[in-house]
């Protein structure tokens, strides 16, 4: 168990090393998307088309506000366009678009088709300035070696404009590795709450479908803040370990309730009871890595299996946003454990991580019971 009490020296560093260390899911680049791209102010629908030809567009440095670049004081729409290859797309894996911060709202397209969209264009103007963009880039929709074309809309109201900050790049999530079975991608979606959702038998197919892990901001549910429910069937293959089991959701925003075959098997406020999650003051729920042990006898490993999750979101960004998701093995759930053990540090105030080693004798370092 940790001491209150430090060295003035030692404690200041550790206080500050650990309040601002930025740590999140394990992504590896695939391809950097910064430098030069084709850009053009004004709005026209055709220049998402992958065919389109730009070569009379002026071009800009990604990242970098417009305004450095000759288009001073300029508010509005405008749109960014890149050619790129990619040579070996990792498989059985998430695929992400970065595109750091845009100012204030974008949808983007790769090779014609839409990935996501944060913040909203007039006449119901929402901006998302202060987002980091994060896409999940489709299986189908990324084509190996051979051209593929990036096609940002952006709009901005006033001040900076553009992709003004990094990264940008492809990424994957080197995290995947460690599920056994991978249920990273389309999941039903439902706003709304109703207890009877969570039931194996209730029919959801009239539900929408949301790509998982990923705000549902980024996927049509601009500034929807409350109840909403996700949903997948799945099967598991035969290889599967059948010594005890984890179901992994990755990070969710805020609160959330989760039911395999119906039954509950955990929720948020059962995780802080874990001290290695490390933070245990309300409202800093979101930053929680969720891993829920399967109860034995309750995975069906001859048939279908649904996942049922209750999501609440109080404010901001919602939904099931950062991976891995899927089921891991015991040794792979103590991986995931040691590597993600100070994540919920990097998102703690300075003073708020005082605070719980002074007056709640923080011990997050210690092992939980697991």
């Amino acid at each position: 168990m940790k001491t209150k009490h430090y060295g003035f020296v030692a404690f200041f560093i550790i206080l500050c090393t650990l309040s601002l260390s930025v740590k999140a899911d394990d992504l590896r680049k695939i391809v950097s998307l910064s430098g030069y791209w084709k850009f053009s102010i004004g709005d026209d629908s055709k220049w998402a088309n992958p065919s389109y030809d730009d070569s009379g567009w002026d071009q800009i440095t990604v990242p970098g506000k417009w305004e450095d670049q000759g288009y001073n004081d300029y508010n509005g729409y405008a749109w960014y366009r890149k050619t790129f290859k990619v040579n070996g797309i990792p498989e059985n894996t998430t695929i992400y678009l970065m595109m750091g911060h845009i100012d204030d709202a974008d949808v983007v397209y790769l090779n014609g088709k839409e990935v996501g969209r944060n913040g909203s264009f007039p006449p119901n103007f929402v901006t998302a300035y202060d987002r980091v963009r994060k896409y999940i880039i489709p299986a189908d929709y990324l084509k190996d070696g051979s051209d593929n074309v990036i096609s940002v809309k952006v709009y901005d109201t006033y001040g900076d404009g553009g992709i003004v900050e990094g990264p940008a790049g492809i990424y994957y999530d080197e995290d995947i590795d460690l599920l056994s079975l991978n249920l990273n991608g389309s999941w039903k979606f439902q706003t709304g709450d109703n207890k009877s959702w969570k039931a194996v038998e209730f029919n959801d197919e009239a539900w929408k479908t949301i790509n998982v892990p990923a705000t549902w901001e980024s996927q049509g549910y601009e500034d929807y803040d409350g109840y909403a429910w996700y949903r997948l069937k799945f099967t598991v293959p035969q290889n599967l370990s059948k010594e005890e089991l984890f179901l992994s959701l990755g990070k969710i925003d805020d609160i959330d309730d989760v039911y395999l075959n119906g039954e509950h098997i955990g929720n948020v406020y059962d995780l802080r009871k874990k001290s290695w999650i490390g933070v245990q003051n309300t409202g800093w729920e979101w930053t929680m890595p969720r891993t829920y042990k399967i109860p034995e006898g309750l995975l069906n490993r001859n048939g279908s299996n649904t996942i049922a999750v209750r999501v609440y979101d109080g404010q901001g960004l919602g939904g099931i946003y950062e991976g891995p998701i899927g089921i891991m093995t015991t040794d792979n759930y103590h991986i995931y454990k040691k590597k993600h053990h100070s994540y919920s540090y990097s998102y703690r105030s300075f003073w708020g991580f005082v605070y719980d080693v002074i007056f709640n004798n923080d011990n997050s370092n210690e092992e939980d019971e697991q």
